[in-house]
């Protein structure tokens, strides 16, 4: 979804990228990019499907790629590191964690007026957002929802065992700036910029609480994949993980962030429909199923939580103000969220 009053001219862009790909493609003949896709949600970055078709050995090929832009007109990040996002997504092909195998980040505008990431496209199934509440997860059974959940916790806690280090993953975040009191900077220096001051009493409370209660000794550093989401996942016809997305919030801390991102963030959905899904394992149980997979007890949890709940409103509080500077005005968009509810009974 474009939140923002700017709009690229999607012919623009087409013609752009079928120019560069045919100057990066000089054996592919009579190269031409179809008109191009969108999928149906999405505040970070602009992401574009293409479908591209060209003639090499006599033959006709095509193939179907996905490119990231930053949002036109601004978006829920200061800044966009493409070139993070591909470099994090080349290393874990290497692993066995399914994601979409990167080509090209292209940094010049001249091309479509932004720099662009390419991909290659990953077919399947993506969750839209209130799984609990809708969707094709709500309407499976049981084991099926038991298997996702079950599967999506394996897998973080393979991420979170991936060796970082050796992938060459370690600049993501610097080791001068590693370490939960540099988390917490950061967080207060986003949520500054994301409510351009007007930072709700309960998140400045809650990252003075942080600040005040950092876990001593920290948890060993992971590969923290940033935004850990049933939704940032394609899943193939038999719920099969092939690929996942969104690595742009890639970086070197404890992997406990991730966990709580995703916990925290369910169990305040959950608390906003009033039931869970049937199939899905309650609270400890799913720290227990994570933490079996990892090899070693999770950590000061609720501090994590407390964390990723301020980390996530803060987004959802940039989203809010582009939402209503776009002309929406909504009951929602105002007044506390189901996670600042939240965030107060944890820091009481």
């Amino acid at each position: 979804m474009t939140v923002s009053g700017a709009q690229r001219d999607p012919e623009l862009v087409r013609s752009g990228l079928e120019r560069w790909l045919r100057v990066n493609h000089p054996d592919r003949y009579e190269l031409a990019v179809g008109p191009l896709g969108k999928p149906a949600s999405g505040y970070s970055s602009e992401t574009l499907l293409l479908d591209v078709a060209w003639r090499a050995g006599g033959a006709d090929h095509a193939e179907r790629l996905v490119a990231r832009l930053p949002p036109a007109g601004g978006g829920i990040f200061p800044t966009y590191d493409l070139t993070r996002q591909a470099h994090v997504q080349e290393a874990l092909s290497t692993t066995g964690v399914p994601v979409a195998p990167p080509l090209a980040v292209e940094l010049d505008e001249e091309w479509i007026g932004a720099p662009f990431f390419l991909m290659e496209r990953v077919e399947g199934n993506v969750l839209a957002e209130g799984y609990v509440a809708t969707g094709a997860l709500l309407d499976a059974d049981a084991d099926t929802q038991r298997s996702v959940q079950r599967d999506f916790l394996h897998t973080l806690a393979d991420v979170h065992r991936v060796d970082w280090d050796a992938l060459g993953l370690g600049d993501l975040t610097p080791a001068e700036e590693r370490g939960l009191q540099h988390d917490v900077r950061r967080a207060v220096e986003y949520v500054q910029w994301a409510a351009d001051g007007d930072v709700p009493s309960v998140v400045a409370e809650g990252l003075a609480w942080c600040r005040d209660h950092c876990p001593d000794p920290e948890p060993p550093l992971s590969l923290v994949w940033g935004d850990p989401r049933l939704g940032n996942i394609v899943y193939g016809d038999e719920w099969q993980q092939v690929a996942l997305l969104d690595w742009e919030m890639a970086s070197i801390g404890a992997a406990e962030m991730d966990l709580a991102w995703f916990v925290g963030l369910h169990d305040v959905g959950v608390a906003s429909v009033g039931a869970d899904l049937p199939g899905f394992e309650p609270h400890d149980a799913m720290l227990a199923t994570y933490a079996a997979r990892l090899g070693r007890d999770v950590e000061a949890y609720r501090w994590f939580e407390v964390f990723s709940l301020i980390r996530a409103d803060s987004i959802y509080l940039r989203i809010r103000r582009m939402l209503l500077a776009a002309g929406m005005d909504e009951p929602w968009l105002r007044g506390s969220t189901p996670g600042q509810d939240r965030l107060a009974v944890l820091i009481a």
